[in-house]
């Protein structure tokens, strides 16, 4: 026989644990009273030599009036116990139903929510005790699933149109030349080099969004690594870039051994990222300055790495700085788009640093050029 759902609720156990300890605590005090009386049982007076009868006849009035009483007694006591129960389901009923209350709002309003529907809060008012703890966790839990979803949502719209812009280029070029009846071989590798750009910005979008999409790396494959010769590799690999845009890149700072641990490739990419951005923002004839340093470890931190990449650039407002590593985001945005900018390389700064268990931060001024400092746990050998 199946049992009914309300007997596995918590309201019905709440109300029978209320009557019990209700049916209890009166039996108890029935059962106390009852001894009692039963130890305070009063004698028959003396019989007077007067009385005509026996002494049992003489006693016998008392004891059918006491046994009455007795009897009584425990008739009232069983339909006490009887009474006690019922107010006690009843109100035990009543109580736990009240107790239960924000419990039920966050049942039906969990049942209410969707995707398109996160909005709405318990707001519970009482004190400060389980249940009010429980609707507070609830709300909270919603507040950040509705920012999850309005970023989810911002990030597909964004990457959308990152990956339309393209697309679309490719698209045109190849519908006007297909509509040309005097194209010529000209005409058409002029198409392919804007289809083969087109293709390459779309491989960079997507292998951004795809590294930006994954999880936390494993660490098995991590290994120590110099980060000052990380630090040489990447500015002989983009001084020639620099040079092209009249821009000047150098290392600076004392040359010593930088120990960390890390992948090297994620390691390497931080710093690119950061040189590139910086050629990309200075202005002709600026500088680029790459600097890395160990910090000694302070009472409350563990020594560190620091690197900083400085540029004499166009400069960051304070209020750029502080969306500079969300997705997608650009400060200038059509001179970003003219010079292929894709809004994802100080994001995909910010997911290797913070994988690395490091930080990143930007110092700027409009005007005055920005500073990058990236710090990561420096590696300490036995």
């Amino acid at each position: 026989m199946q049992v009914p759902a309300f007997f596995k609720t918590i309201r019905f156990r709440l109300t029978l644990w209320y009557s019990t300890v209700l049916v209890v605590f009166m039996l108890v005090l029935l059962l106390g009273i009852n001894v009692a009386m039963l130890r305070s049982r009063p004698e028959a007076p003396e019989r007077p030599p007067i009385f005509p009868g026996t002494e049992e006849s003489w006693r016998e009035p008392f004891e059918d009036q006491w046994n009455r009483n007795l009897t009584n007694l425990r008739t009232f006591s069983l339909v006490g116990v009887g009474v006690i129960f019922v107010v006690g389901a009843v109100g035990g009923y009543v109580i736990s139903g009240m107790m239960l209350k924000p419990i039920d709002r966050v049942s039906s309003l969990a049942a209410r929510i969707s995707h398109t529907n996160l909005k709405e809060r318990i707001n519970h008012e009482g004190p400060q005790d389980e249940v009010k703890r429980l609707a507070d966790t609830f709300d909270g839990m919603l507040e950040r699933l509705d920012d999850a979803f309005d970023s989810q949502k911002q990030f597909i719209q964004d990457a959308s149109h990152e990956l339309k812009t393209p697309i679309a280029t490719a698209q045109t070029n190849i519908e006007v030349l297909e509509m040309d009846q005097d194209a010529t071989v000209e005409d058409y590798r002029h198409t392919t080099e804007v289809v083969k750009r087109s293709l390459a910005r779309l491989d960079f979008l997507s292998q951004g969004l795809l590294l930006l999409s994954q999880g936390s790396q494993s660490q098995t494959k991590w290994a120590e690594l110099d980060l000052a010769s990380l630090v040489d590799e990447v500015v002989a690999e983009c001084r020639p870039v620099a040079a092209s845009a009249g821009v000047s890149l150098e290392a600076v700072g004392a040359r010593q051994a930088l120990p960390v641990k890390g992948d090297a490739i994620g390691l390497k990419q931080v710093i690119t990222n950061l040189v590139d951005n910086a050629i990309k923002y200075n202005r002709p004839e600026g500088k680029i300055e790459i600097s890395a340093r160990a910090e000694a470890s302070g009472a409350a931190e563990a020594a560190r790495v620091v690197l900083e990449v400085r540029d004499t650039g166009m400069g960051i407002s304070a209020t750029d700085q502080q969306h500079v590593f969300d997705r997608f985001y650009r400060v200038d945005k059509s001179r970003s788009r003219a010079q292929g900018g894709s809004g994802l390389g100080l994001a995909i700064v910010k997911k290797i640093v913070e994988e690395h268990g490091g930080t990143v931060a930007v110092e700027s001024a409009v005007g005055a050029g920005s500073t990058f400092r990236v710090s990561l746990p420096l590696l300490s050998r036995p």
